[in-house]
């Protein structure tokens, strides 16, 4: 592959230049192939001191985009670097026990005065943080003519796989069917998905994984995987979630069993052996099969599976390696998890089955993988045969079975679980997209008299109208259930007794309507209806309305019942009592009528 020469150009840009560009959102990161931010404090601060001492660091490399707001910069070579330089300016953490002083740059003194920054003490010498502000990086930049171009570049730079895993390198720029199923699925599960997979390169410490001194948005305790003591912290910075998640996949969707290894990953996503020139079957497999099955259908049935068996788990109060093999946290025990998914998939999914009794799956998995149970996974690497897994799935479902009661319609009428991970992932894109979501604790004001709140309704419907002018391609939400301040939480505690539920990810409190329904003396279904009809009354827009007043549902969230109500566009920007809005980061703003063109440019570009 090559790049016209025409298309490349090489120059020097100043941090300070870039950290500018850095606050305005100009540099993107595409979650196709960029992963997460792995690097340690050490590494961030050994790149600080190359500055320091006047060491060259490596060309960061970007693909041009031109877009409404103006040139952006996708990263394909650098995210860490960036980062690193610009999380040392935002004071995040100390090189030599000294930070970065924010009056020696102009941005940053800017938001010292506005009170968004805090300086943290000691002071790096004004001399030596100006050093770091205009230093000048080394960038390539170059205008890709498609996003394939930019997969291919990624990929050649990062085959030698210093940085990436094998996972890693398998799941970068895959145009395999399966890659995308594991991407969202393992971002779900793991708390850090996002409602586009292009997000600014400010939003990505939201989508990290936290570390040593390094307070990302992902707490890596609370993952899944560590939790429950399946992988190991490292592992899951290492993308074995995904690995695993695609073990999982490839058994629930091919069926008879294939070995679990390498080989059949790599085929999975379309990589052949060296000595063998013909395409691989079992990406072909995969990909036929999910396109008959339906994606969204194999991320539904996924999620069923998953809500149930770690309801079970949670009946059992213990970690998933405890409860089921008998062994302390330490270790990674991805198969033994992989079989009693497996053993419930085939339970729920291909026979139709229903759990009967949650206690009485959670006893029957207790101590079921020790050497005094039936289940037997061989340790070790290598494959795991077809033949083996064969056998351990059928001893799970053998000792399982009796809590499991027939019922053939209950994945039609599992709304409830479909809809709770559909909420989870809504939660998740909010971190990244605030622009696109409105949370809202309830329609009730928070005083003595718990009367409904007039002002607080008209703001709904502005940033209900603000949100349906972000583009013809864009579907925004808004929840109410949702606290968005732990000082609603205290009051709602304090004024109707009520408990939150923490979403998966912990970062959202779920207050849920059922405490209003209450004050107002009716059923759920009832506060339900109440609210559908105050839309459908509404002064928005006749067919914003339309579509609003018809996208919402409720949502029974772990015993919290949620409103979800969809926000999808009309074909041309809307207005709500004759004003047009639009939205500003999560909050509203007035479109002035000399402004209404660039809206109404925004909904007659060609949809992609």
């Amino acid at each position: 592959m090559s790049i016209p020469l025409s298309d490349l150009s090489v120059r020097s840009e100043g941090v300070q230049k870039l950290y500018t560009d850095y606050l305005a959102d100009r540099f993107s990161v595409n979650r196709r192939y960029q992963r997460k931010l792995v690097w340690t404090v050490e590494e961030k601060s050994d790149l600080i001191d190359s500055i320091l001492s006047d060491l060259p660091i490596p060309l960061i490399l970007v693909a041009e985009i031109s877009g409404e707001g103006g040139t952006s910069y996708e990263l394909i070579d650098g995210m860490q670097r960036l980062n690193a330089i610009f999380s040392f300016i935002e004071n995040e953490f100390d090189i030599n026990g000294q930070y970065f002083d924010l009056q020696a740059l102009a941005d940053t003194k800017s938001q010292l005065d506005d009170g968004k920054f805090v300086q943290q003490e000691p002071i790096l010498p004004r001399d030596q943080s100006r050093k770091i502000a205009n230093y000048l990086l080394p960038m390539s930049v170059f205008k890709a003519s498609n996003p394939e171009q930019v997969d291919k570049v990624f990929r050649r730079i990062n085959s030698g796989g210093r940085r990436l895993s094998g996972q890693d390198l398998r799941q970068v720029g895959s145009t395999a069917k399966i890659a995308q199923l594991v991407r969202v699925i393992a971002s779900e599960i793991r708390g850090d998905s996002s409602n586009s997979d292009i997000v600014p390169l400010s939003g990505m410490p939201n989508l990290s994984i936290n570390n040593r001194r390094l307070a990302y948005g992902v707490d890596v305790d609370n993952i899944f995987w560590v939790k429950q003591a399946i992988l190991r912290r490292i592992d899951v910075r290492s993308s074995l979630d995904e690995q695993l998640i695609l073990d999982i996949l490839v058994d629930c969707l091919i069926d008879p069993l294939v070995s679990s290894g390498t080989d059949t990953r790599d085929s999975a996503y379309g990589s052949v052996d060296a000595n063998d020139t013909a395409p691989a079957a079992l990406e072909r497999r995969l990909s036929e099969r999910i396109e008959i099955y339906g994606e969204s259908k194999v991320r539904d049935d996924f999620s069923l599976v998953y809500e149930e068996l770690r309801a079970v788990l949670n009946i059992a109060g213990d970690k998933f390696v405890k409860h089921v093999v008998g062994r302390s946290p330490g270790g990674r025990y991805p198969r033994y998890f992989q079989a009693v998914f497996l053993a419930f998939w085939e339970l729920i999914i291909r026979d139709g089955m229903r759990i009967s009794s949650r206690p009485e799956a959670a006893l029957k998995l207790h101590d079921i993988g020790t050497s005094r149970g039936p289940l037997n996974i061989p340790g070790g690497g290598g494959d795991w045969t077809a033949q083996d897994k064969r056998k351990n799935i059928d001893v799970v479902k053998g000792a399982i079975r009796s809590a499991f009661e027939s019922d053939p319609g209950f994945r039609q009428d599992a709304a409830q679980f479909g809809l709770a991970s559909h909420l989870e992932r809504i939660l998740q894109n909010s971190v990244t997209e605030q622009s696109l979501f409105e949370l809202k604790q309830g329609l009730l004001t928070l005083g003595a008299t718990r009367e409904f709140d007039e002002r607080s309704w008209e703001k709904i419907l502005r940033s209900i109208t603000a949100i349906a002018n972000s583009g013809p391609n864009k579907t925004g939400y808004l929840v109410i259930g949702v606290a968005d301040s732990e000082k609603d939480v205290q009051r709602i505690r304090q004024l109707d007794g009520v408990e939150p539920v923490k979403s998966r990810s912990s970062r959202f409190d779920i207050v849920g309507i059922g405490r209003e329904a209450e004050v107002r003396g009716e059923s759920l279904k009832a506060y339900f209806d109440w609210v559908s009809d105050k839309l459908a009354g509404s002064d928005l827009a006749t067919d914003l309305r339309r579509r609003v007043a018809s996208g919402i549902s409720l949502v029974d969230y772990h015993g919290r019942a949620v409103i979800l109500i969809e926000i999808t566009p009309s074909h041309e920007p809307s207005f709500y009592k004759n004003v047009m809005y639009e939205r500003s980061g999560s909050g509203v703003q007035v479109v002035e009528q000399a402004d209404y063109m660039r809206l109404f440019q925004r909904f007659t570009r060609p949809r992609t």
